[in-house]
């Protein structure tokens, strides 16, 4: 008598769905040649309300009375600055590069929470702040500001299509902090004066040791090690959460301080890595003697940045005016960078580098340039090690 034909099972739609394209999600540095990236829009953004993370960041009764208005940025910014964005969508495509865009979302919608509550959120123009990928792996930051709680929500669509292509993605969210009362510090100063640079020098920052938080705009890649920069978005407790994920993959987290930032928020227009073993500095925040070691004990050199070509912003940005120095490097020989920075062009071309230059600055009043409207995706290149002395002291033993 014959047996019955086990039944297999039946593979399911979702099973069936999945591809095969590993290796899709690849990103360890700041430089390798890129291949995949994801670029912000400025569609439906918002001027962000008042909140003690927005004002500390602002520092400044008029602008932040400017800013006290409600509601959309101007069709024209918005249009303005899209438009600036799509050349460099242009420029990215003509060099190969498989650009992804987030959905669009209207950020003219209250959040409210058990512990919080705001009028507004902000925008999506800025990637970067939110998404870092370490290798194979994505992770959203927890994000800092009560207006970008819900920042994450425009790029679920295009996580979610990595994750479903890519059998080796990892998608890996932070732990979403309360943004409680208690995060931020209520006795902080209110403009950049004596107690402000106390502080700021004693690496006492806005926000406390409640909860973790970090911005993923804080963090720059070097292979093996990232750098993480101290201040008003990132604080230790969300460094040691970075630390500990970082150790988990095999490699190296470090943190970084500006003793003359007074107001040091995102790395990427004080600190940028080019290529192997050369950085870019902003001349009038270095780090600390102690953390520069690090890098000069392994054979890196930082070159300072040429002042930025005006001190005068848009008046509804909140940004530095070092946005000079945020740049996205196509690969470790090419540079983007805004057209009027005749300076930071020369500095580039005197290191070697060949520079894309196109006019961004329309696209300032919505929080960044180059380097803070994208998130790689993908570049060539695996896992290195550009610090051997630390290399060295980990096999020992002694770190």
């Amino acid at each position: 008598m014959c047996e019955p034909a086990i039944k297999k099972p039946r593979i399911s739609d979702f099973k069936s769905s999945l591809g095969t394209e590993a290796g899709l999600v690849n990103s360890w540095n700041e430089w390798d040649r890129l291949e995949e990236i994801i670029v912000g829009t400025a569609s439906l953004a918002v001027i962000p309300p008042k909140e003690p993370a927005f004002e500390m960041k602002v520092k400044n009764e008029g602008k932040l009375s400017l800013l006290g208005q409600t509601g959309y940025r101007t069709k024209m910014s918005i249009d303005k600055a899209n438009k600036q964005l799509a050349h460099f969508v242009e420029l990215l495509e003509g060099e190969g590069v498989v650009v992804r865009r987030p959905d669009e979302m209207d950020f003219n919608t209250p959040v409210q929470t058990p512990d919080f509550a705001v009028p507004r959120m902000n925008t999506s123009a800025c990637p970067r702040d939110l998404l870092l990928t370490l290798g194979n792996e994505v992770i959203e930051a927890t994000m800092s500001w009560r207006s970008r709680f819900f920042e994450y929500r425009p790029y679920r669509t295009v996580l979610k299509d990595y994750m479903r292509r890519d059998p080796c993605m990892l998608w890996t969210c932070a732990p979403k902090p309360l943004m409680t009362d208690k995060l931020y510090r209520s006795n902080y100063p209110q403009d950049y004066g004596e107690e402000n640079a106390r502080l700021v020098r004693e690496h006492t920052y806005l926000t406390s040791e409640e909860e973790p938080v970090f911005d993923a705009a804080d963090i720059m890649r070097f292979g093996k090690d990232i750098f993480c920069h101290m201040g008003f978005t990132t604080n230790e407790f969300g460094f040691e959460w970075l630390r500990r994920k970082c150790a988990a993959k095999g490699m190296r987290a470090h943190q970084l301080h500006f003793p003359d930032d007074m107001c040091p928020f995102h790395c990427d227009a004080t600190f940028v890595p080019l290529r192997p073993y050369l950085c870019i500095e902003n001349p009038s925040r270095p780090m600390e003697p102690y953390e520069r070691a690090i890098f000069a004990d392994n054979d890196w050199k930082i070159a300072k940045a040429a002042q930025p070509n005006t001190m005068e912003m848009p008046p509804l940005s909140q940004c530095s005016p070092w946005l000079c120095m945020n740049v996205l490097s196509l690969d470790s020989k090419t540079i983007f960078v805004e057209e009027s920075e005749k300076g930071m062009i020369e500095v580039f071309n005197d290191l070697g580098f060949d520079t894309i230059t196109l006019p961004f600055r329309d696209v300032f009043e919505f929080g960044g340039s180059f380097h803070c409207v994208t998130t790689d995706i993908r570049r060539q290149g695996g896992m290195e090690s550009y610090f051997k002395n630390l290399d060295a002291m980990e096999a020992s033993g002694s770190q």
